[in-house]
């Protein structure tokens, strides 16, 4: 009896190892269908191949993405490849699936379908520095242990969250004074992250610098962390075309949970975070105003 169960434990398990290889072939042939509709600039069916969440699940907004992919696709000659699955799993009751790609650098796409893996959807290319939150916000149902493989640095950026603390901070700006987290307490700390490659960051510095000189004389510091430059080529060069009246810090901008330029900060005298505004529109800087003017009545 013991023999016979062994048997058909063995049986069983060798059955599903071979039904988890068919459905793994399944994802390979439907990622690289993705990429064929990509390769031959069929923006309608390779939209249709794409994670709802990166349109916000709107069918309006389905139409202008796909738009937009069809604009990009008439002037890009790249060839999109899938080169290996990574990791297949089943997790929240969906097939999950990472691949490796070749496109204009070397990255990832991650894939989703229900159970019975009728339909895939798939992220658009990622690169390989990526940020794992920045995938979750797309695709909230995919499994965690996924970013093992891709983004050693998840739960381990800071984070600035609504109605939570800030994690304390010691900067030096470009110009050498200190901005230490504890010694400005009892002041409102006004964040913006921001890079000198963002035309938008850009585009809004003069409005910020008049808002500042509208704030004079009122408890408040304007830090701006800066990625992906440094000082010198802030100092010798940005500066004298675009200058910047906001204390101005260099990060490495993987080290924060910040996923788009510019996105402001509003800290309070107490160190809790009381807004975050990402993007910029022709309103940003009147919000980001009005609402500090509301913190310090």
């Amino acid at each position: 009896m013991k023999k016979l169960n062994f048997t058909i434990t063995l049986l069983l398990y060798i059955a599903n190892i071979a039904a988890q290889e068919d459905l793994k072939k399944n994802a390979i042939f439907h990622a690289e269908l993705m990429a064929k509709y990509y390769n031959l600039k069929d923006f309608q069916k390779y939209v249709d191949y794409l994670e709802p969440g990166q349109y916000g699940n709107n069918v309006e907004n389905k139409e202008n993405y796909s738009k937009m992919w069809q604009s990009i696709m008439e002037s890009d000659t790249s060839s999109l490849k899938i080169t290996k699955l990574v990791e297949f799993k089943i997790s929240n009751k969906q097939q999950q699936a990472l691949f490796q790609i070749s496109f204009h650098i070397d990255g990832y796409i991650f894939g989703t379908s229900s159970i019975e893996g009728q339909n895939w959807f798939f992220t658009q290319a990622l690169s390989n520095a990526l940020n794992f939150e920045t995938v979750l916000s797309m695709v909230p149902t995919l499994d965690t242990s996924f970013a093992k493989l891709v983004d050693s640095k998840y739960g381990k950026r800071i984070n600035y969250e609504i109605e939570k603390s800030i994690a304390p901070f010691n900067y030096t700006d470009i110009n050498g004074n200190i901005l230490n987290s504890e010694l400005l307490k009892g002041k409102l700390i006004v964040l913006n992250f921001w890079s000198p490659s963002c035309g938008p960051c850009i585009l809004e510095m003069p409005e910020l610098n008049n808002m500042i000189e509208r704030m004079k004389g009122k408890d408040i510091v304007f830090i701006a962390p800066a990625a992906y430059t440094t000082k010198d080529m802030l100092i010798n060069s940005f500066l004298i075309k675009h200058p910047f009246k906001y204390q101005i810090v260099i990060i490495d901008g993987d080290d924060y949970n910040v996923v788009s330029f510019p996105t402001h900060i509003i800290i309070d005298q107490n160190h809790i975070v009381i807004e975050r505004l990402s993007g910029y529109s022709s309103e940003s800087v009147k919000m980001l105003e009005k609402k500090i003017n509301q913190i310090l009545k």
